[in-house]
């Protein structure tokens, strides 16, 4: 549209010295001078488009690799947030797999230190409460930095 815009204002700016062979001030030379911001304005503004559904002649002057990278970057939820674990959820003790509740900082079976679910690092009865020791804070509210904590070991395979 931005070029067929351009074609017609620059015929109608020549047109005058093609008809009559001498350059004149006429109704299509005006016309063509104000057509020629607006096709430019067309041009330069589908050529620049991030979008090739934007551009004319199906894209030619977009940019489709930039769709997929805003596409891939945009924040897509694949999970159920009813299938999330809450915060006064009972966990499995890593070592021996028996349920601890939510406010036990100990397996009660082994007596190994529950995990931070945040950050992996072991959690401490303080203040009266489950906290994560560096951060101080409750399990929920952890903020410390995450750790990878590697998976734990298949049933009866022994080291």
């Amino acid at each position: 549209m931005g070029l067929a815009l351009l074609l017609l204002a620059i015929a109608l700016i020549v047109s005058p010295i093609v008809l009559t062979g001498v350059e004149s001030i006429t109704l299509p030379l005006e016309i063509g001078l104000f057509l020629l911001p607006p096709g430019l304005t067309i041009i330069l503004w589908g050529g620049s488009s991030p979008d090739p559904r934007l551009t004319t002649v199906g894209g030619v002057f977009g940019n489709p690799d930039e769709n997929v990278l805003r596409r891939s970057l945009q924040v897509t939820r694949s999970y159920d947030v009813r299938y999330l674990p809450g915060p006064r959820e009972s966990v499995n003790c890593r070592q021996c797999y028996t349920m601890i509740p939510w406010d036990a900082a100990e397996c009660s079976r082994c007596g190994r230190r529950r995990e931070c679910r945040a950050c992996g690092k072991p959690l401490y009865f303080l203040s009266g409460a489950v906290r994560c020791l560096p951060c101080v804070r409750a399990e929920t509210y952890c903020n410390c930095p995450v750790v990878r904590v590697p998976p734990p070991p298949a049933r009866g395979v022994r080291r």
